[in-house]
């Protein structure tokens, strides 16, 4: 599989692969790896911005939001 069968929207996987519940399981895990990824980088973001111009009060209750809610991988 290419990047430029992805961009064309040619599936991930073969119709057997479908068929034996493959394409759901492997879309599982990208999007979990994805949702991770996402609630990394926003943490992050929040804690690099810590000690700059733009540390706010509201800046600093989302760093805490986000620490109680184990990065919410959800």
């Amino acid at each position: 599989m290419s990047f430029q069968d992805l961009e064309a929207g040619h599936p991930l996987s073969s119709r057997r692969d479908r068929i034996n519940g493959k394409q759901d399981s492997t879309q599982a895990v990208a999007s979990g790896i994805f949702h991770i990824n996402t609630a990394v980088s926003t943490f992050q973001r929040l804690v690099n911005t810590l000690g700059t111009p733009k540390d706010t009060p509201e800046l600093r209750e989302k760093l805490l939001n986000c620490m109680r809610t184990g990065l919410s991988f959800g």
